[in-house]
């Protein structure tokens, strides 16, 4: 998929939570892009709501919320710049989707 098709992406979090409330590890997060809003929507309706539970202690949890291609950039340029030190700047008139 090239990155001029992609409209929208899923981001997806996976965690592992003890029945003390006490997370095990880092959560596994990654993202899947898709053409249109719409099809990110109807994959993430496949995603478990609900947290399954693994044994007695432990429960896995998914949080899953699509955002459009322009959401995510965004989301991506302030992390960059909150791990680079510096104060987001918000994106200038005309820089959105690009």
């Amino acid at each position: 998929m090239e990155l001029g098709s992609v409209g929208a992406v899923l981001m997806i979090g996976h965690f592992i939570v003890s029945i003390f409330n006490v997370q095990l590890g880092v959560p596994v997060i990654y993202t899947m892009p898709f053409t249109t809003m719409e099809q990110c929507e109807v994959y993430n309706e496949f995603l478990p709501k609900q947290p399954i539970q693994i044994d007695i202690e432990w429960m896995h949890h998914t949080r899953s919320q699509c955002f459009t291609i322009a959401q995510f950039q965004e989301m991506q340029r302030q992390q960059m710049q909150s791990q680079q030190g510096t104060a987001p700047v918000p994106p200038q008139k005309g820089d959105e989707g690009v």
